[in-house]
């Protein structure tokens, strides 16, 4: 075999790093080959790597000197099998602008979190079709302030709005991310994180998911969070104390309060009207010559209209006061009610000597009615109907809590 001179090399330079290739011809009987040396310095370590093709070692050529003048040496090292493999990679990774550690390390990422036996590319695949039906991508206080606003106009309750303001707030501003990235891992992490009772909790819950709803109307997420929601743990709400007045207290109360006061305690004394539905109530509906009042759709909380009697003693304290139609409410706040009722009776028992303070017991006239009501009918579907409220809710709270000869002297005020 004879071996011809050797020609100049090429020089591949990055930087303050030089890479020669050698080109060396060869003569085995007739037959002239090529190859083609690389030449570089790893440290004070001489390196050679040989090809066939002028091409292919350019490429390489290329690749040691970037790779050197930005302090990969470790990289180089690489041969064989290995090296396919991490050049075949960058290659994939070129059209992405994204480095190969980037990627590798999402890549690692992604399967601490994926299920046993599920790929990365089928968990992509899942997230799509979930995904499909999403039109508009909003961050969770967007999707807040519209559902709000749709509330706000629907005409709902100050105090209704207010809540929902203060909760879904307090959630959009902990959660500042988009909707459609929600899922019930997230919501079950902020509702764990709320100091309060399992009643607290659930009062947060509630909106939350009303609010889930609305996104999947809107196409804001996925149809996929209304199955998630499901298996959120729903916090335990332990029942609190049924707390009602005897009749005696209603006797003290209706002979100490002024007279603006009175239909609204008539109203919820005996028939049991939540605060919010006695703030939407108007006088049309209130029928004293038939003995009852409709409390309409629109106006009661669930939704659902509902036929509630009156008794006599209710209907003589509202005549006085009757109107063909108009709001019912005296002031716009229930808070108003409570204040200058407290007032008036405190200022009664100044008067009559007694030192003892009267205190208000929220939802006490509806619990009352509820609990007296029962008593009478010894019908709790009925007494359900007529309150607005489930069955087992009203056999649950308000069973036996008072006797029916109490009962009777509530309605009637016997003296």
């Amino acid at each position: 075999m004879k071996t011809d001179a050797k020609p100049a090399p090429i020089r591949v330079k990055r930087g303050h790093v030089t890479v020669s290739i050698y080109r060396l011809s060869s003569l085995s009987g007739s037959q002239r080959y090529e190859q083609f040396v690389v030449v570089y310095y790893q440290g004070q370590r001489r390196v050679r790597r040989k090809f066939s093709d002028l091409k292919k070692a350019k490429q390489e050529a290329e690749l040691i000197a970037s790779r050197l003048v930005s302090g990969e040496a470790e990289a180089l090292k690489l041969n064989g099998k290995d090296r396919s493999i991490y050049l075949h990679a960058l290659d994939q990774l070129k059209p992405y602008q994204k480095p190969l550690n980037v990627a590798i390390t999402e890549y690692v990422e992604a399967l601490k979190v994926l299920p046993d036996g599920t790929t990365l590319l089928e968990a992509v695949q899942a997230h799509q079709k979930a995904t499909k039906t999403i039109q508009t991508r909003k961050d969770i206080k967007e999707v807040v302030d519209e559902y709000l606003a749709g509330k706000t106009n629907a005409g709902r309750s100050e105090r209704h709005l207010g809540d929902l303001k203060s909760r879904l707030g307090r959630f959009s501003e902990a959660l500042q991310m988009p909707m459609h990235l929600l899922d019930a891992s997230i919501i079950q992490e902020y509702l764990d994180s709320i100091k309060g009772t399992g009643r607290t909790r659930l009062n947060y819950l509630r909106p939350i998911i009303a609010l889930v709803r609305y996104a999947v109307r809107k196409k804001y997420a996925s149809r996929d969070l209304l199955d998630e929601i499901e298996s959120i743990e729903k916090p335990e709400a332990k029942p609190g104390k049924t707390e009602i007045f005897t009749p005696s207290e209603l006797d003290e109360i209706l002979t100490s309060i002024r007279t603006e006061l009175v239909p609204w305690i008539a109203i919820g004394a005996f028939a049991g009207l939540r605060t919010a539905e006695l703030l939407r109530l108007d006088w049309k509906d209130i029928h004293l010559d038939r003995s009852f009042i409709v409390m309409q759709a629109g106006n009661a909380k669930t939704g659902a209209r509902r036929i509630v009697p009156l008794c006599q003693r209710a209907i003589d304290l509202l005549k006085d006061h009757d109107q063909e139609a108009g709001p019912f409410k005296h002031h716009k706040s229930e808070g108003k009610y409570f204040t200058r009722l407290v007032a008036d009776m405190n200022e009664a028992r100044r008067r009559r000597g007694i030192t003892q303070k009267f205190k208000w017991r929220q939802n006490a006239l509806r619990h009352s009615y509820c609990s007296y009501r029962l008593a009478v009918t010894q019908d709790a579907a009925k007494t359900a109907l007529e309150a607005g409220n489930s069955q087992a809710m009203i056999f649950r709270h308000y069973r036996e809590l008072v006797t029916e000869d109490a009962a009777k002297e509530w309605f009637e005020l016997v003296d």
